[in-house]
């Protein structure tokens, strides 16, 4: 049955009525169903405690719109007579049009107070898009190995996962996950205390009463769309569909699909035993790759796309159930082929090229990727494990919570081991069932062509990564400058050492904190950055104690801009959604957005986004535009490291990461003396 996201919450919540009861009276007869394996967490606050009483995203003062606007231009735009042509027009925008834009904004916000005014128009702007998802939407992140390096296969470590994301997803769905809450001084916040007191507060006020222990109540709403959803490509414009009441999981292998019950018929999940086997059973099944595997379809712009989904669902009802239970999933787990091997430089760029578009070295026939899954699991021949997810739905925040907690439980409450027996007296025929696809010519067709274009696509795309050990996120802390702003700064010194100039830069911030929050832009290449970028590079450079000063100011400015940004006070969205109702009730388009500065602002040569957590290994995404960098960067407890994607010969990504490495090298070697 598919629904759409209005219905969802009301049938789900009907299911949960109907499915508790049943529950609790099969956890007396099983012992898999007892809580402490159907259940990740029992939190004693209810997941949504917090929902109803975040704050509203605010829509920025139009004035400090202009003015932040005109800042951001100010490092990146060096023809004065541009940017002085684009002050004028920006008085002008500010005083007519865009004043009225605002105030239609505002009315529109006060119409619709559920929900954030950049929502709707942000689902549209992935949905609408045509462009294909791998490198251009769908990032990856990569876990860290087991601790215990025996649990490293992929049987057990597939098993594992399986097991501890659908333990997650039921204490979800069941308003038992703990809430997403950031704690300024978890030591002092995070506490038991702390719990006690929000148990007792009313939902109501429950945000505003956590404020006074500094600690931040997160949207969650994206959550919803975790588990049993996908995005389905349609002509114009795409649509998002979920399956509350799914019961399996789609398993890819050499591009062959099969589908795994993992819940019972009232709920529980399945016995470790039989999730394992059949784990085991696909593994061992003898699949030849083929160059007909339709998987290779989600690679390919959306209309097309759209157009053969539309073919492959009227030439056979048995594609069209094979379609319905890879989009009704739960997720989708790829066990590939190919292997990391020891962690050199190679093995690990060629396993990034693989997790992100599905292309290795191994094979360019076929690619073992499902890309319009919310989210899917990749394990290497090695169990090596990440994550691949479609970005329209949400951004980090859900995928980052899963991530982190499915590592957690994994590793340390692992249900299968290196000494657990497969279990002999299931049949496995009748748990596992493989999905073929019926193709006609036409369909084969468009299969070769997704092909041929994912190639092309792929060819010349370069990936590059450092790893850094002179510094780290304490050793930053310790020398007062913020962390994020020393590895923006690096980003630009590096492109203004090989190119000579400033240009856009993107940086991605949460705005969960409120009721829908999607992202808004950093922009994070400033007038600090440039001047600190000059010093840095003059030949007769400036005194250490001037150089620390520019680190200082770099500092100050990114954490000003990043506070902006994460409590909604960012131009950008402010600006993207004028625009959007500009189009949306047929009013003409301001000059303001066709202006060739607004234009060299929202091309973003430099698209940057901080990725780091407990489970993180890696992470990485394609540059946004045809002569950009996209810069996937982290720290951990001991080393800072980036993966730098681009398009060759447009850029070279080897020279960008060495002249950033450099980079870091001058602000450690200032940072030493004071």
């Amino acid at each position: 049955m598919q629904i759409s996201s209005k219905q969802s919450h009301n049938l789900r919540q009907l299911l949960w009525s109907q499915t508790k009861t049943l529950s609790a009276i099969k956890c007396r007869h099983s012992s898999t169903a007892h809580e402490s394996y159907q259940y990740l967490q029992k939190s004693s606050l209810p997941t949504d405690k917090f929902q109803a009483s975040l704050p509203r995203l605010p829509v920025p003062d139009l004035a400090k719109t202009c003015q932040r606007y005109v800042e951001a231009l100010t490092p990146i735009i060096a023809d004065d007579n541009q940017l002085n042509a684009t002050k004028k027009l920006v008085k002008e925008f500010e005083s007519s049009e865009g004043k009225a834009l605002h105030a239609e904004l505002l009315a529109e916000n006060q119409r619709n107070k559920k929900t954030s005014y950049i929502s709707q128009p942000w689902f549209e702007y992935y949905l609408s898009s045509r462009t294909p998802l791998p490198i251009n939407f769908n990032p990856f992140l990569a876990w860290k190995d087991d601790p215990k390096s025996e649990y490293n296969t992929q049987l057990l470590r597939t098993t594992n996962m399986i097991i501890s994301a659908m333990r997650f997803r039921r204490s979800y769905v069941e308003r038992l996950l703990s809430p997403e809450v950031f704690h300024m001084n978890p030591i002092k916040s995070d506490t038991q205390m702390y719990r006690n007191v929000m148990k007792w507060t009313p939902r109501q006020v429950a945000t505003y009463a956590s404020f006074a222990f500094k600690a931040f109540p997160l949207d969650m709403s994206q959550f919803e769309a975790l588990f049993a959803s996908t995005r389905i490509p349609k002509q114009n414009f795409d649509e998002l569909i979920r399956f509350p009441d799914s019961r399996h999981i789609a398993i890819l292998k050499n591009g062959q699909f099969f589908a795994l019950d993992v819940l019972d018929a009232s709920g529980d999940l399945k016995d470790p035993s039989v999730i394992m086997t059949c784990i085991q059973h696909i593994i061992d099944s003898p699949i030849n790759a083929t160059e007909e595997s339709i998987t290779l379809l989600t690679t390919e712009d959306r209309d097309v796309w759209a157009k053969a989904r539309e073919e492959l669902i009227s030439s056979s009802a048995q594609n069209k159930e094979n379609l319905n239970l890879i989009d009704s999933s739960q997720f989708i787990v790829c066990l590939d082929d190919m292997s990391l091997g020891p962690k050199s430089p190679e093995n690990l760029i060629r396993v990034a090229h693989n997790f992100l578009h599905g292309f290795s070295d191994k094979t360019k026939n076929y690619v073992n990727r499902w890309f319009d899954k919310s989210f899917t699991i990749l394990m290497t021949k090695d169990g090596r494990p990440a994550v691949n997810f479609e970005h329209s739905w949400g951004d980090g925040v859900a995928v980052l919570r899963f991530f982190n907690d499915v590592y957690r439980d994994s590793t340390q409450h692992p249900f299968v081991h290196p000494n657990s027996p497969l279990n002999r007296s299931i049949d496995v025929s009748k748990e596992v069932k493989k999905l073929n696809f019926q193709l006609n010519d036409s369909l084969k067709g468009y299969v070769m062509a997704a092909k041929s274009n994912h190639t092309k696509n792929t060819e010349n795309l370069t990936l590059d990564f450092i790893k850094y050990d002179k510094m780290n996120r304490d050793y930053f802390k310790r020398k007062k400058v913020s962390p994020d702003s020393m590895f923006q700064l690096g980003f630009q010194m590096a492109f203004y050492e090989l190119y000579y100039k400033f240009v856009a830069t993107y940086e991605s911030c949460s705005t969960s904190a409120f009721k829908h929050g999607r992202t808004e832009t950093v922009r994070s290449a400033t007038t600090a950055t440039k001047n600190a970028s000059i010093a840095f590079a003059k030949q007769q450079k400036a005194s250490d104690s001037e150089l620390r000063q520019l680190l200082d100011e770099c500092s100050k400015k990114h954490f000003q801009l990043t506070k902006e940004a994460a409590m909604g006070q960012g131009f950008d969205r402010h600006l993207f959604v004028m625009k959007y109702l500009a189009q949306k009730t047929g009013k003409p388009i301001p000059e303001l957005y066709r202006d060739k500065s607004f234009v060299d602002a929202n091309h973003y040569v430099l698209s940057t986004s901080t990725l780091f957590g407990e489970a993180f290994e890696a992470g990485g995404f394609g540059p946004v535009v045809a002569d950009g960098f996209g810069c996937g960067y982290g720290y951990t407890e001991n080393i800072l490291g980036t993966i730098v994607s681009a398009y060759s010969p447009h850029r070279n990504g080897k020279q960008f990461v060495d002249a950033f490495s450099a980079s870091l090298d001058k602000v450690y070697n200032v940072l030493e003396k004071f």
